[in-house]
């Protein structure tokens, strides 16, 4: 089984992971040694060989590098995206990476997803979900969604630590940092939904963690987010994925009946989540929720490949 981790994290040394906002407990405890192996890219390709994982698609969300408040500067994301051009050229086989885009600067964004795609090869883009005051359905984001359907790579609407969630939350520890994140994706997936986008750009496909997943939910109950499902007709499919962002079967389960075995990536949120991605860990979580050789195939590896436009390792 050829299994591919979309949801892992490396930035250029250059420009420091930087801890959620408010984060609190054990991540703030944790942080130091995540954000030092986000930039250690020779840990992470020993670690996919000893775990036996073909591939790592890195990503380095705008929030993660940029000091909260602030927007990430177009000069930031041209040199964030010409590092990781490197290191995928020097580990074609291995890597694929996903440009860093703060989706919330207009036009100047679109023009540079534009640019990492065309002229850097990099095979999708990875944006903020939302800021404090706006959803990814805004219209300020509606420049990189149109280009990325254009150039018909994937999005992922990686989540955000809203600063009033996560006071709200602060009291369930790390679990209130997550959930905080989570409710941040789950709406910007809904804004997608109520602002018209999804019907709107037919090519646009984007990948939200499973933190969202209760976006899906609620969206998946009203009859304009039906579309997201794996019932709607084919020519009326809104292309809206999740990333499992862990191994829980049961989670699984459900992302793949509603949203369909297509539809659902395996994601193990390197190096910040406490669960490392392993063969053994991915082929049983996805056993154990029931997927048989060919859907589990898909979302072990063949999904990551397709959207990244990669040739299908052959069975």
């Amino acid at each position: 089984m050829f299994i591919a981790d979309f949801h892992t994290h490396h930035a250029c040394p250059d420009y420091p992971a930087l801890m959620p906002h408010n984060a609190t407990g054990e991540l703030a405890t944790r942080w130091a040694t995540a954000a030092r192996r986000i930039a250690d890219l020779d840990d992470l390709l020993v670690e996919s060989g000893r775990y036996g994982i073909d591939l790592r698609v890195l990503s380095a969300p705008p929030a993660m590098i940029t000091p909260y408040g602030e927007r990430t500067a177009p000069d930031t994301m041209r040199r964030l995206n010409d590092h990781l051009a490197t290191v995928i050229a020097d580990n074609p086989g291995g890597l694929a990476g996903l440009a860093t885009i703060d989706a919330f600067a207009g036009d100047a964004a679109a023009t540079e997803a534009v640019r990492a795609v065309r002229e850097l090869n990099l095979g999708g883009i990875v944006v903020d979900c939302a800021t404090d005051t706006r959803l990814l359905g805004d219209a300020s984001a509606r420049p990189t969604l149109v280009a990325a359907a254009e150039l018909a790579v994937p999005v992922f609407a990686h989540p955000i630590s809203s600063a009033v969630l996560t006071k709200e939350f602060a009291g369930l520890g790390r679990l209130g940092t997550s959930l905080a994140r989570g409710t941040a994706n789950a709406a910007a997936l809904l804004s997608l939904v109520t602002g018209g986008v999804l019907a709107e750009l037919r090519g646009l496909h984007v990948v939200f963690p499973m933190l969202g997943v209760a976006g899906l939910a609620l969206a998946a109950a009203t009859d304009e987010g039906a579309v997201l499902t794996a019932q709607a007709p084919p020519d009326e499919r809104a292309h809206i994925y999740t990333d499992t962002m862990g191994f829980a079967p049961a989670a699984i389960g459900f992302a793949t009946d509603l949203l369909g075995a297509d539809h659902v990536l395996v994601g193990g949120d390197w190096p910040v989540a406490t669960r490392v991605t392993t063969r053994e860990r991915v082929e049983s979580a996805l056993s154990s929720a029931g997927l048989d050789a060919g859907t589990a195939g898909l979302v072990a590896g063949g999904n990551a490949l397709r959207l990244l436009g990669r040739t299908p390792v052959p069975a």
